[in-house]
């Protein structure tokens, strides 16, 4: 079986390297930390009251969910925005697009080795979140559909990633423009629709708060952290369909998100390919300096 180059060479290097064992470190040590303050106040409420609140349980679990995902936003941009970026300063960019490999197999390569990586540190936090699973409350089909919820928010977060190193020369550079385009997609778009809703419950017969709010929803559609809070709100018995326009969009939401996520990151890997072309207009007209 014929492996690719670029990821086989990005996946030996990033298992070796320090920085993905302190990220595995790190991550495992703040979610372990935050289920054992919970489950210790848990526990002390047990004792004062001789009961056991099963659904604290289910409330610790949403935080810890929760943990990696907030950490990812800001740590992952960190390492996914040199992708690309990195070759081209080094000069090597140029290289590989001399030899048979295409731009399409060199953007697969380096998302293919980050998404090991994250996934890698996704995967070892696995433990933790198991001992939550012995309280009950969690179905398989909710644990299913949380992990392609994380599957996707992943493949998103990398694809950004990637199109942001591809349009950027210098890293630094395709960092901020990484860190600027998560700001707004994760926490931006709910800054825009709380900002609506706020609008729109001062004034609801106003044309403009009802337009408003219906772009502030369609926003959060593309949010998977959101979707994320939709799926834990339905396992805690909670109701967030006050947030949607119909109960029709409450319960399709995760569908609905899944796919637009799905569909954007494809674009962004397809224009990360585009750009990146040797034959394209802008090799064309810059020649090598592009690189």
């Amino acid at each position: 079986m014929n492996i690719n180059p670029i990821y086989e060479r990005e996946h030996r290097v990033s298992t070796r390297s320090l920085r993905l064992s302190m990220a595995v470190l790190v991550f495992n040590f703040i979610a372990a930390a935050v289920t054992l303050i919970e489950m210790n106040e848990v526990v002390d409420y047990a004792r004062k009251t001789s009961s056991i609140d099963y659904t604290s349980f289910l409330k610790i679990f949403r935080i810890v969910v929760f943990v990696p995902a907030v950490l990812l936003v800001f740590v992952a941009p960190s390492f996914i925005s040199g992708a690309i970026s990195d070759e081209r300063q080094r000069g090597t960019l140029e290289i590989l697009l001399t030899t048979k490999m295409t731009a399409k197999s060199i953007v697969a390569g380096k998302f293919l080795s980050l998404f090991s990586s994250i996934m890698l540190i996704l995967v070892s936090q696995l433990p933790i979140m198991a001992i939550l699973f012995l309280y009950g409350g969690i179905t398989v089909i909710d644990i299913i559909k949380l992990a392609i919820n994380f599957f996707i928010f992943v493949v998103l977060l990398i694809s950004t990633g990637i199109f942001c190193s591809t349009i950027a020369r210098k890293t630094s550079v395709a960092t901020a423009l990484l860190y600027l385009a998560v700001l707004v997609l994760f926490f931006g778009s709910l800054v825009v629709y709380f900002l609506a809703a706020n609008s729109f419950n001062m004034n609801e017969n106003n044309f403009f708060s009802i337009i408003f709010i219906k772009i502030s929803k369609f926003i959060l559609l593309f949010n998977p952290l959101v979707s994320m809070d939709f799926l834990l709100s339905k396992i805690m018995g909670e109701d967030s369909s006050d947030v949607l326009v119909s109960l029709f969009w409450y319960n399709n939401w995760f569908y609905i998100n899944m796919v637009l996520d799905l569909a954007l990151s494809v674009i962004f890997l397809a224009l990360s390919v585009v750009k990146i072309k040797p034959h394209g207009k802008t090799w064309r007209k810059y020649g090598n300096s592009n690189l």
